[in-house]
């Protein structure tokens, strides 16, 4: 069940969720994956404890869950704001059982206490969350443990493009890189690792 916290418009809505297009995308193997492979190369900056408690945001098929499940004997809660996304995960991962917990989960507003991760993931969500990624970034912030990590990806507005974003659409919180480091930094996360890629 989705906590409804936010009385978003139309439009947010539909960003917030993956068109059917994005859904084939984000479902097929090739994307379960890169998503491997991305999580692999960046879990080698990370130093996660014995069994770590971790969050993802954003499950998809759940292929990162499976991951962290399988190499680092972790319980994670695997979220998303699309029930049918949770569904699918659940459905993916029914062999794995116990560890992975399944949640509909709004990002801005999460129903978890204060410092009870060891990480929280999120490979691609905040730019869906448009006028609301700083209020996820400090939910993920207050659901980290002291110490935990911040582990993610995401497509990133360049400082030409969210002046002009900001023209067309001035009520619309881009997710530029500026924005993202000085939201992270005011939230008590520093970035130990950052690669930028075209």
């Amino acid at each position: 069940m989705t906590t409804a916290t936010h009385s978003d418009n139309w439009f947010i809505k539909r960003i917030m969720k993956l068109t059917c297009f994005e859904k084939r995308l984000i479902n097929s193997p090739q994307h379960a994956r890169r998503t491997e492979q991305t999580a692999l190369a960046l879990l080698e900056h990370v130093s996660l404890p014995p069994q770590p408690y971790c969050l993802e945001i954003g499950c998809g098929q759940g292929a990162l869950a499976r991951l962290l499940v399988e190499r680092h004997n972790a319980r994670v809660v695997a979220s998303d704001y699309d029930p049918a996304q949770v569904a699918l995960a659940q459905g993916r991962l029914a062999d794995l059982g116990g560890p992975v917990e399944f949640r509909v989960v709004d990002a801005r507003a999460m129903p978890f206490d204060a410092a009870q991760f060891d990480a929280v993931f999120s490979f691609g969500v905040l730019h869906h969350i448009p006028g609301g990624w700083r209020e996820a970034v400090a939910e993920i912030a207050r659901v980290l443990k002291p110490g935990g990590w911040f582990v993610f990806t995401d497509l990133v507005v360049t400082p030409g493009t969210g002046r002009l974003a900001r023209r067309l659409l001035p009520r619309l919180d881009q997710l530029e890189e500026a924005a993202l480091q000085g939201c992270l930094a005011e939230h008590g996360l520093h970035l130990e690792h950052y690669a930028y890629s075209q």
